[in-house]
């Protein structure tokens, strides 16, 4: 209360606005993100470009087979980080997710992508996501994209985005990074082909073709731009199911760790999946690679 002789606040009411300041920091404090936790079913986003585009439907076949969870891709041949930057703070709102992939594999085509140095461009448009998908409480997975047949990798089978998404996840709490690309490779190196695993359907050689013809993309034959493959895909199907079960370890754990990344997900409660396909147009100008 306010005494009337002095204007000035008594003790109890110095008291009471103590009090009322104490609950107003404490709901701050606990103020609940949407950072998954265990128990929480999982909502997924898969940002990326063509490789990702060419991995989501066994992409999507995964999450809805791991968990009750929903899944919103994102991906389109040609793009690169910058291209979606826009869309994250959109689909945070919009789709509130607990955790995302971004597979990115290096295109450089985009407008926004203009007289920018590869790497740097990468590593500050990750960076921003980043920062605006963990500030919202979502846990983020670095997907690592399998080279090209003309692209340099390190001893360790690393490209060079493949070392910034290994910085970043020391950088950043709540980001991990996702082999897939090593499924379809030697220890990290292009190859064309590699033995069968359980369930491809493979020749008298005992081995299936995991890279296209260009060097590039999954499809075992020559396809036009941005045209699902005819045939069964063993290296889209390998790279989609590898990075289903890395982002759903992590949503499942609740905590994006290291550990969580690498735990392969065994559950298998057949619930549905709501998967969005973005369109060309949703993104702007692109170019496919």
């Amino acid at each position: 209360m306010v005494n009337g002789r002095t204007g000035r606040f008594s003790p109890i009411s110095w008291m009471f606005v103590a009090a009322v300041v104490l609950v107003a920091g404490t709901w701050v404090v606990q103020h609940p993100s949407t950072r998954s936790r265990p128990g929480m079913d999982p909502r997924v986003v898969l940002w990326g470009d063509s490789l990702a585009w060419e991995a989501e439907p066994v992409f999507t076949r995964e999450v809805q087979a791991d968990r009750k969870a929903t899944a919103l891709v994102r991906t389109w041949g040609g793009t690169a980080p910058c291209d979606w930057l826009s869309d994250v703070p959109v689909q945070i709102h919009a789709f509130h997710p607990t955790v995302t992939a971004l597979a990115f594999s290096g295109n450089q085509g985009s407008a926004c992508m203009r007289g920018r140095d590869l790497i740097g461009a990468y590593r500050a448009d990750i960076s921003h996501a980043i920062d605006l998908l963990t500030t919202a409480g979502v846990a983020v997975v670095l997907v690592e994209a399998p080279p090209r047949a003309d692209q340099p990798v390190d001893a360790a089978g690393r490209t060079a985005l493949d070392r910034v998404w290994q910085q970043l996840a020391v950088e950043h709490p709540h980001v991990t990074v996702a082999a897939a690309g090593r499924t379809v490779t030697d220890n990290g190196r292009f190859t064309p082909t590699l033995r069968c695993r359980a369930g491809e359907t493979c020749g008298p050689s005992g081995f299936v073709t995991v890279r296209g013809p260009d060097g590039t993309h999954f499809c075992p034959v020559t396809m036009p731009p941005m045209v699902r493959c005819p045939i069964p895909s063993p290296g889209a199907a390998r790279y989609g199911t590898a990075i289903a079960q890395a982002t759903l370890a992590v949503g499942s754990s609740g905590s994006g760790d290291p550990a969580g990344s690498r735990r392969d997900a065994a559950s298998r409660d057949g619930t549905a999946v709501q998967a969005e396909i973005v369109t060309p147009g949703q993104v702007g100008a692109i170019r496919h690679p």
